[in-house]
């Protein structure tokens, strides 16, 4: 897929999944992450597409032009949450981690951030290939201030992620599953550009 129709169709379906999680929002009078104590960016979301991966990808080395030392942290931060997870296994047991883009409570790639940075927190349903309808609650700020009346329909959200994941994956080639936080997308990004190795070289 050329790589300007594919940042196209990814910004109009992020356009989209921002519409609909808006929309919802002022319906609960426009509820926001502002004032809560849990920050979502130490959640351990997994992201499932290489879709999101490569958008992501995009973001960073467009940051690596202007703010080759901010890419740098988020790269040595990238390294010390997924040595983390090593070690958390060893112990058995999950500490909240900061995602390695955020800096001071911002994400500094906000653009191109996964979709699950950009429905968390609302109540939503979706409809499975099945036909059967899921429900998922919202977080825990959500559940504490109001009543689910209204939910975010991800269904067709989800489907015009998978139509562009199929067009990835068939000129890429991959057909195993993907499932990599945010740290460790960072660390594949790492191992695949060498911009982003020399950036690194005195890190080593």
């Amino acid at each position: 897929m050329p790589v300007n129709d594919f940042s196209d169709r990814m910004a109009r379906l992020y356009k989209d999944m921002q519409k609909a999680y808006d929309e919802v929002a002022a319906h609960y009078d426009g509820f926001s992450c502002k004032g809560c104590a849990d920050n979502c960016c130490t959640q351990r979301f997994f992201h499932h597409t290489l879709a999101e991966y490569r958008y992501l990808k995009e973001g960073l080395m467009e940051v690596l032009k202007t703010e080759p030392e901010l890419v740098r942290q988020m790269l040595v931060k990238a390294r010390v949450v997924t040595d983390t997870y090593e070690k958390e296994k060893a112990l058995g047991e999950t500490v909240p981690l900061m995602c390695p883009v955020n800096f001071e409570g911002l994400c500094r790639l906000y653009e191109h951030r996964p979709m699950i940075c950009r429905l968390h927190g609302l109540p939503h349903r979706y409809r499975r290939p099945d036909n059967r309808e899921e429900r998922g609650s919202g977080c825990a700020r959500f559940e504490g201030m109001h009543r689910t009346d209204w939910t975010v329909n991800r269904s067709k959200l989800y489907l015009d992620l998978a139509a562009v994941e199929a067009d990835v994956r068939r000129t890429s080639g991959f057909r195993g599953r993907y499932s990599l936080t945010t740290a460790e997308m960072l660390m594949d990004m790492l191992g695949e550009e060498p911009d982003l190795q020399a950036l690194m070289a005195d890190e080593e």
